[in-house]
């Protein structure tokens, strides 16, 4: 292609609308690359027109990390690479392997391509409609740490799907021919510290992961264990707390919708044999109920909105119920498959909500203080916030537990860990072990929300620190905010979320090395990603 100052052959124009619908831009140029060649050929005439170059992806994320919300987008062009660059092949020895993939694939396209040779991860984002590169830009996790006695898989991982990475080829800057071409970084190239999790700083165009054998999982739903038990101060014998859970089978995931009493407690244990008990499905998505919006749900949304903010607790308790009334209906209480159709179970037309995200990093043996903690402060301000008659929390709490991304169980000898993974370890305190994965969800523009979410914010901030604890922002979900926005907090930007990460500057100088010209840049990522 003949690099020109007007649009490029074959380039459209499309919208972006993130997954709150709270970031959107119209009449955005976008091109398809067919093939590696056609990418590097945008991404040089981007730079040579000035123009900023944003990975349009699935818009499956809550954050500006793409594009700022009604900003001027005249100087942007969208590569979407999820129509041509996903190419996968797999190298399986033994019962594990690798994967070399291209980044636009589809996870659920992934994992299918996995399950056909027996190989599969155990952690992952819920949604399939996810792309490989979106996931592994923002370190996309699931729930997972071991079972009591459990060893690591072959080639497994208890981090995030960031550590699964052997190496990986980007788009950068060289220097010699004045061109933004590939280079291919190893994963015991220190280099390669900042693009295991690049927050849309560059793009990786391909990787390759090591893959464990596929398992099947068993997963239980319960709905009969109280909050005020399961996120009890202590870990008592015959409490059936988190942590048991944990201790149980490793893989364990809360979803308390407000103003209920029992949460929606979901485990999965690794059954290689079918237990006669529980329902075997043969693909993923198998809670159909928490896919759709009813009409008593979107009705009682619309009575919130237009003045009746006091409705919101209907909301909690009719959102369990429909979840109780959905498990057995569907008979998806307790459901036996291979892993992937159990671990991908959230679909594009579920409820929209808007989230705060946060991972605690400490020892495991914190976990059931941190949640007490958490939930403890989290009522107190939901009753005071009440008392005002204010309710902005109208969504679920979600809690998961990974390990973090440990370079040692890499396959690759001398392995680097991601720099700006949040499941990074801390050198300062090698203890360290789990990240606690917190999210509060909300509809979007619910009056107060973000001075909620501000207060809460800065109580994480400060009451997970220290020689306990270590908080670091998740980078897709909701954070830095005041009482009118989100991603506004210049302490926060500036300071704080730097300064959870040791080699921070390092990371940005890698970045701000292999693309010396900001070409893959956005407004937010200007003010974030710069040396401190």
């Amino acid at each position: 292609m003949e690099l020109k100052t007007i649009k490029p052959a074959g380039s459209f124009y499309s919208d972006y609308l993130n997954w709150s619908k709270q970031v959107s831009g119209t009449h955005i140029l976008t091109y398809s690359p067919k093939s590696v060649n056609e990418l590097l050929n945008i991404v040089n005439w981007a730079w040579q027109n000035n123009f900023n170059v944003r990975v349009t992806g699935q818009q499956h994320n809550w954050s500006p990390l793409t594009i700022a919300n009604g900003n001027n987008n005249s100087q942007v062009i969208f590569i979407d690479m999820s129509k041509y660059l996903t190419s996968v092949t797999i190298n399986k020895t033994g019962e594990s392997g690798t994967v070399t993939a291209q980044t636009g694939i589809l996870m659920e396209d992934l994992f299918t391509a996995l399950e056909k040779k027996k190989l599969g991860y155990y952690a992952h984002p819920a949604p399939g409609d996810l792309t490989l590169g979106g996931v592994l830009c923002i370190n996309g996790h699931g729930t997972c740490v071991p079972a009591k006695n459990e060893k690591l898989t072959n080639k497994g991982t208890w981090g995030t799907m960031s550590n699964n990475i052997v190496s990986l080829s980007a788009i950068v800057w060289d220097a010699a021919t004045r061109r933004y071409t590939t280079k291919t970084f190893h994963r015991n190239d220190p280099e390669i510290a900042p693009f295991l999790t690049c927050v849309g700083r560059t793009i990786i165009y391909e990787v390759t992961m090591q893959v464990p054998r596929n398992k099947r999982l068993r997963c239980q739903s319960f709905i009969n264990v109280p909050a005020s038990e399961l996120f009890a101060a202590n870990t008592a014998a015959g409490l059936r707390t988190f942590t048991h859970y944990l201790d149980q089978c490793g893989k364990v995931e809360a979803i308390w919708f407000p103003f209920t009493d029992k949460p929606w407690l979901k485990i999965w244990t690794e059954t290689p044999q079918y237990p006669t008990v529980s329902k075997p499905v043969h693909g993923p998505y198998n809670y159909p109920f928490s896919d759709r919006i009813p009409i008593e749900l979107s009705d009682l949304i619309k009575l919130i909105n237009n003045g009746c903010p006091e409705k919101t607790p209907d909301m909690g308790n009719l959102q369990m119920n429909l979840v109780k009334t959905g498990l057995g209906a569907t008979i998806a209480g307790d459901l036996w498959g291979w892993s992937k159709d159990l671990l991908l179970y959230v679909k594009p037309d579920t409820l929209r909500v808007t989230a705060n995200g946060y991972a605690i990093i400490t020892r495991r043996d914190n976990i059931q203080s941190v949640l007490y903690d958490f939930v403890s402060k989290y009522e107190e301000m939901v009753d005071a916030y009440q008392k005002r008659n204010s309710w902005p929390m109208n969504g679920p709490i979600e809690v998961r537990v990974t390990g973090l991304d440990r370079p040692e169980e890499s396959m690759v000898n001398g392995a680097i860990a991601p720099a700006l993974s949040a499941a990074r370890p801390v050198d300062e305190h090698p203890e360290w072990d789990v990240a606690i994965w917190l999210d509060i969800l909300s509809m979007p523009d619910t009056p107060d929300a973000n001075k909620f979410y501000n207060e809460m914010e800065q109580w994480i901030f400060s009451h997970y620190s220290g020689d306990y604890a270590l908080t670091r922002v998740e980078w897709s979900k909701g954070w830095g905010y005041t009482d009118d926005a989100t991603w506004e907090n210049a302490q926060v930007i500036n300071t704080i979320v730097p300064g959870t990460y040791k080699d921070w500057n390092n990371a940005i100088e890698i970045l701000d090395k292999y693309d010396p010209h900001h070409v893959f840049t956005s407004p937010f990522m200007r003010k974030l990603l710069v040396k401190r």
